[in-house]
């Protein structure tokens, strides 16, 4: 006959929630868009169950993520991995693009003959 018991020794309590707020600031002088950072971090938070809502102002973003996780250094470090997910994995607005695209063509070019 087997034994069924805890996977971890000594583990008894359930995990809790926790709300985490993390603030970025303005980053070589400008903040990330507020849209593509916000599907970044909603996309980030979901594949670690976790929720995510910010909140951008001019000079920052404030964000609370809630985790569900067995302790306090685990809900931190699980909201840490969605702001730096959010941040790395932005997709450029469309208009971005094509803003700069104008910006480069209105340039003045200069000849290097």
């Amino acid at each position: 006959m087997s034994d069924i018991g805890l996977m971890v020794p000594g583990m008894h309590e359930t995990p809790s929630r926790y709300n985490v707020t993390i603030t970025v600031a303005r980053e070589g002088g400008r903040l990330p868009d507020p849209v593509s950072f916000a599907a970044a971090a909603d996309r980030a938070a979901w594949r670690r169950s976790a929720s995510i809502v910010s909140a951008h102002t001019a000079d920052q973003i404030i964000s609370v993520i809630t985790v569900h996780a067995p302790g306090r250094y685990a809900a931190v470090a699980v909201a840490r991995a969605v702001i730096s997910d959010a941040l790395k994995h932005q997709v450029s607005a469309p208009g971005q693009h094509e803003g700069e695209a104008r910006r480069r063509a209105a340039a003045p070019r200069t000849s290097a003959a």
